[in-house]
């Protein structure tokens, strides 16, 4: 079955969706003919994302998360279940750097990336996926972990641990998953991409450092 047969017609749900690697799945998705929903904290990028998709005939909402927070996170599933509708694809795609030496990372730079990285992919999970489970449809989480999620890159410890967290957390939820006995339905993932373009460098710590 191909990519278009499988996620046509379905919702995916995307966080970090304002630029980079989440800005480029959004794109696919939608592609994919898929309703796509752009959680980020920067409001005007989804909004501009938005009108780009359905420009090009797609269907897209946008909607200003804060994946640190839980709450938000939970009412961001509670308004996709309400106003657009189940969902097939879910993508913890959120995700900020941290350069420097670990000595020298100031403590609030290094709860930013855990409350981001690690947790923010929690949030999904827990907001999302017992949702996704109440049902029989085929549907996907992907987490992004990343090619650093299993190498050592020195000045990144932070983000490099963070992305470790990601995919190990992954790898243990598709266990949960299995052992819960939706795993026939249920299909988790972790994405490990490479270097790509986007805005991740502009808004890491450390960088004068």
């Amino acid at each position: 079955m191909s990519a278009r047969e499988t996620f046509s017609g379905g919702v995916a749900v995307i966080t970090g969706a304002g630029g980079g690697i989440g800005a480029g799945l959004a794109r696919y998705a939608s592609r994919l003919g898929m309703t796509v929903v752009l959680a980020d904290i920067d409001v005007v990028a989804i909004a501009a994302l938005r009108d780009e998709l359905r420009t090009a005939g797609g269907t897209a909402v946008d909607i200003g998360c804060d994946v640190r927070d839980p709450e938000a996170v939970q009412q961001l599933a509670h308004r996709v279940y309400r106003d657009v509708g189940p969902v097939r694809l879910l993508v913890n795609n959120a995700g900020v750097e941290q350069f420097g030496y670990l000595w020298d990372t100031p403590v609030p730079n290094w709860q930013r990336v855990v409350d981001i990285n690690i947790s923010g992919v929690f949030f999904g999970v827990r907001a999302f996926l017992p949702k996704m489970m109440a049902t029989d449809e085929q549907a996907w989480v992907w987490n992004l972990s990343s090619v650093g999620g299993v190498v050592a890159i020195p000045l990144q410890a932070p983000y490099i641990m963070s992305k470790h967290a990601v995919l190990a957390l992954t790898e243990c939820l598709h266990l949960d998953v299995k052992m819960a006995g939706h795993e026939h339905h249920i299909h988790v993932q972790a994405v490990l991409p490479g270097a790509v373009v986007s805005n991740i460098f502009e808004s890491a710590g450390g960088v004068d450092s």
